[in-house]
C-alpha cells in the first residue's frame, strides 16, 4: 500500500472534521479507511455511511430524519467519541444540515465527520451547507512526486491515478471504462446536463484543446452547442475534478479577467483514454508527447502547490505576437514572478528560450527556468535549464520564499 502525502491523522487529529474531495479513483476511500482504522484502534466508535449504496441513499433521501436518529443511537450506546464517514456526500447534500447541527451542539471531541466526494458541483451550485468553517476542505489528487518517485513514461501513458499507474494488465481498457463511468455516474445519473451526446462531443474537443488557449466560439461549433454551454461545460469538468484552469497572467487584475485561460486535464491517462490514444501517446517524438509532458509538469505544480500550502497562483503568459510562457508563478507584488518554460526535449538551445527572454525584457527581475528531460542542469543566459524532476522540487522551494 502506498503511504499518501496527505496524512489525515496529522491534519485532523482526534477532533477535526473535513471534506475530502477529489476525482474518482484518486484513493479517497482507501485513505479514509486508513484513518478510520487508526481511530478505531484508539477506541473511537466508527459509523460508515456509503451513499454509493442505493439502499442507504434511498433510506436517507426518503426519510432524512433517520440520519439524525441513527447518529443519536450510536452516541447513546457508547461513552466513546464517534467518527462518521459519509462517502460521496454530494449525492445527498441535505445531510449536511444535520452534520452542521451535530458539530454545533455537541462538545468538541464527541463527534467527528469525514465527508468524501468526487464532485463539488452539487455542493456549490445547490446551495449546500458547507458547515461554515466547521470542517476543513482537503483535496486528494492522483499520485504525486510527494507520494512516491514517478516513472515519467508510465505517468504520461497511463496517468497517475493509483490503480491505473500500478496496474500491469489491461490498463488501456480500464481507463476507457473510467471515462464511461464518469459520463454515466457523474454526468448522466446526476443530471448535470440535459443531453449527454453534446457533452460527449465536447469532452473529445476539450481533450484536443488540452493546454491550449480556448476559442469558445470555435469550440461551440465543434461541439454543436452555444458559447454559453461551452463555458458551463468547462465549469462542470472543473467541479468534477476532471480539469483545472490556468488563467492568463498580468500584473493588472483587470487585464487578467479579460485574457483567456488554459485548461488541463487532471491526468494524462484519462486524457489519452478520451482521445483513444493510449498506446503511442507517451513515446518521445510522438506528436502529442510534448503536450502530455507539459500537462504532467503543470499538474505536478498544481498538486504540490495545494499539498504544501504554498498558496501561489499559477498562470500562463502570452503576447499578441504569439510568444507564450507555459507557467508563471506569482509570488506577490514584493517578490519577482517565476517564469517556467516546459520542453520535452532532452537538450535545450537558446532559440528554445525566446519566449522566456521576451518575458524577462518586460519583467527584468523575473526568475527564469526551463524544465526538460536533460540529464543535468545548465544555464543559458539568465535561464536555468533543469531536469524536470529536480527542477520541480527546486522551484517549489522557491515558491514558498515570499518577501511580503
Amino acid at each position: 500500500m502506498i503511504l499518501r502525502y496527505l496524512n489525515l491523522s496529522k491534519l485532523l487529529g482526534e477532533s477535526l472534521s473535513a471534506f475530502l474531495l477529489g476525482p474518482r479513483g484518486a484513493g479517497k476511500s482507501k485513505l479514509a479507511q486508513v484513518y478510520l482504522a487508526e481511530r478505531k484502534a484508539l477506541g473511537v466508535k466508527i459509523l460508515e455511511i456509503d451513499l454509493l449504496s442505493l439502499k442507504q441513499q434511498l433510506r436517507y433521501s426518503q426519510h432524512p430524519e433517520l440520519f439524525r436518529s441513527d447518529i443519536e443511537y450510536q452516541l447513546a450506546s457508547s461513552d466513546s467519541s464517534l467518527l462518521i464517514l459519509i462517502d460521496e456526500v454530494q449525492k445527498l447534500p441535505i445531510l449536511l444540515d444535520e452534520v452542521h447541527y451535530f458539530l454545533e451542539h455537541l462538545p468538541k471531541g464527541k463527534i467527528q465527520f469525514l465527508l468524501t466526494g468526487s464532485s463539488a458541483r452539487k455542493l456549490k451550485r445547490g446551495g449546500a451547507n458547507l458547515l461554515a468553517g466547521r470542517a476543513l476542505s482537503l483535496n486528494l489528487h492522483p499520485l504525486s512526486m510527494l507520494d512516491l518517485p514517478l516513472n515519467l513514461e508510465r505517468a504520461l501513458q497511463y496517468g497517475t491515478l493509483p490503480r491505473y499507474y500500478l496496474e500491469q494488465e489491461q490498463t488501456d481498457l480500464l481507463l476507457e471504462a473510467y471515462v464511461e463511468t464518469y459520463l454515466k455516474d457523474e454526468i448522466q445519473a446526476e443530471r448535470v446536463v440535459r443531453r449527454l451526446e453534446p457533452f460527449q462531443r465536447f469532452l473529445n474537443v476539450a481533450a484536443q484543446l488540452n493546454g491550449k488557449q480556448i476559442n469558445y466560439s470555435a469550440c461551440a461549433r465543434d461541439s454543436g452547442v452555444s458559447d454559453f454551454a461551452i463555458r458551463d461545460y468547462y465549469n462542470i469538468l472543473i467541479d468534477t475534478h476532471l480539469m483545472f484552469e490556468v488563467p492568463s497572467w498580468s500584473r493588472s487584475i483587470r487585464k487578467q479577467l479579460t485574457k483567456a485561460s488554459r485548461f488541463y486535464f487532471f491526468d494524462c491517462g484519462v486524457l489519452n483514454a478520451i482521445l483513444g490514444e493510449q498506446s503511442l501517446a507517451a513515446l518521445p517524438g510522438n506528436r502529442r508527447y510534448g503536450n502530455l509532458f507539459e500537462t504532467f509538469i503543470v499538474g505536478e505544480f498544481f498538486r504540490q502547490n495545494d499539498y504544501l500550502k504554498t498558496r501561489r497562483k499559477l498562470y500562463w503568459w502570452h503576447t499578441a505576437a504569439g510568444e507564450e510562457v507555459d507557467l508563471i508563478i506569482d509570488r506577490g507584488l514584493n517578490s519577482p514572478p517565476i517564469a517556467i518554460e516546459i520542453k520535452s526535449a532532452d537538450s535545450i538551445e537558446e532559440k528554445d528560450l525566446r519566449s522566456l527572454n521576451s518575458f524577462q525584457s518586460e519583467f527584468p527581475e523575473a526568475e527564469l527556468f526551463c524544465l526538460c528531460r536533460a540529464a543535468s542542469p545548465s544555464s543559458i543566459g539568465r535561464v536555468r535549464v533543469l531536469p524536470w524532476h529536480s527542477g520541480i522540487t527546486e522551484i517549489l522551494a522557491r515558491m514558498g520564499n515570499n518577501l511580503e
